[in-house]
């Protein structure tokens, strides 16, 4: 495996032009993918041959390239120029037209344009593209970028996401319509109060609630879905308690040196975020957040939801909602980050921080539009999309239909405005 390490350094500065350069740094990291899936991938700086030495705490120079590459199918994941400066003695990708930009990532990655990636922004010596299967949108969506400067050199390629073989994919035609969607979207409007900036308010608007349909009808997945990627154990459960505690909590800075051995990379170690969480760490951990609780929140008993857990990195990670009905968009959330080793709460995380930031808007709870109304002025504003969107249960991606709308109605006038203003 080290003679392998070394030859996909050969064959990276060979292949990159780096002729220029010398080699600073290489270390490997691991990541997970939507299957579960361990990726060790060997990341190398390579930095100009002109440039002094780079200090430990000292910033990488412009022109310092970095590269990651795939340890075991040697396919380049990313690649970085600093400061958009390139010494390769070559240029990478044969010219800065569109097409052969595209041919020169097919190569690149083996995949195809338009079945399994797709370009959806050009322009300033920047394309972005996200992934797709047969033309058609993906979720959880992977994307790749590309950058190049005006004299032609490449100076920033990544790929991000799974990008699954055809296998992955329950195909299908599809099926739905807005008439075929009626009762539900009716179903999606909800009101949600905005803070806005500049009038120091916070303002009831109706919108629609994103959601993904499955193409035969049969059921729905929240658009929320994936917002998170970790392995998560869900919990949903109320924490009480009798009484506080006199104990004091004093947080312990978090460490995230998760070196990996080229051993691990040799025996293609599983991810250790992947070790199930037991039922006594389960139960220990719900023990910890109730005892953290009692804590800092002595009088919060009955207030918070305990709703997942997950491993990462040294740690099991709590997340919290409050338990409380709000329509306010920011929800207050609380993340009390416990050691995978002993199980015991060592840091934490609440956004009231954040939302005190609104204490001083005036909240402006008069409505003089119904959510019925409200639906009847965004009825002809939806947008059913179609997408394939991966269901955990089947291992496979399957046809659904993104039920979205770009506009809100706000509850104190009528006036139809775009989300994106607010």
């Amino acid at each position: 495996m080290e003679q392998k390490i070394q030859a996909l350094i050969t064959a990276t500065k060979e292949k990159f032009g780096l002729t220029n350069y010398y080699l600073h740094t290489s270390s490997f990291r691991r990541s997970l993918d939507i299957f579960e899936n361990t990726t060790y991938i060997l990341t190398t700086e390579w930095l100009p041959s002109h440039a002094k030495k780079v200090e430990e705490d000292d910033l990488n120079p412009p022109g310092t390239a970095i590269i990651d590459i795939n340890v075991h199918t040697g396919q380049l994941k990313s690649i970085l120029f600093v400061d958009n400066k390139s010494f390769a003695e070559k240029n990478i990708i044969v010219s800065t037209s569109t097409n052969d930009i595209i041919q020169w990532i097919e190569e690149e990655t083996g995949l195809t344009y338009n079945e399994q990636f797709q370009l959806v922004e050009e322009g300033n010596g920047r394309l972005f593209f996200k992934e797709c299967f047969m033309g058609i949108p993906v979720s959880p969506s992977g994307s790749i970028e590309i950058k190049y400067s005006q004299d032609g050199q490449l100076t920033l390629f990544s790929a991000i996401g799974q990008f699954p073989p055809k296998d992955k994919f329950k195909q299908d035609v599809p099926a739905l319509s807005l008439e075929k969607v009626a009762d539900l979207s009716k179903k999606q409007i909800k009101l949600i109060e905005f803070p806005l900036e500049k009038q120091k308010q916070i303002l009831p608007f109706y919108g629609l609630e994103e959601i993904y349909i499955t193409n035969d009808l049969t059921r729905t997945i929240p658009y929320e879905f994936f917002v998170n990627d970790k392995i998560q154990l869900a919990i949903d459960k109320i924490i009480y308690w009798d009484s506080p505690t006199n104990q004091s909590f004093e947080k312990t800075f978090l460490t995230f040196a998760n070196d990996v051995t080229i051993e691990q990379v040799i025996s293609k170690e599983r991810h250790p975020n992947l070790l199930p969480i037991t039922n006594p760490e389960k139960e220990q951990c719900i023990s910890t957040v109730s005892d953290f609780l009692r804590q800092e929140y002595p009088n919060d008993t009955g207030k918070w939801i305990l709703k997942t857990l997950y491993r990462q990195d040294n740690y099991i990670y709590a997340t919290l909602k409050y338990n409380e009905h709000s329509d306010f968009i920011f929800k207050r959330k609380l993340l009390v980050i416990i050691d995978a080793e002993n199980l015991q709460a060592i840091n934490s995380m609440d956004s009231q921080f954040m939302l005190n930031t609104f204490e001083a808007y005036t909240t402006v709870k008069k409505r003089i539009i119904t959510e019925n109304q409200a639906f009847d002025q965004l009825k002809n504003h939806l947008e059913l999309t179609p997408i394939y969107v991966y269901d955990k249960r089947l291992a496979q991606y399957i046809l659904c239909g993104k039920l979205d709308c770009a506009f809100s109605v706000n509850a104190t006038n009528g006036e139809l405005v775009k989300l994106d203003d607010l």
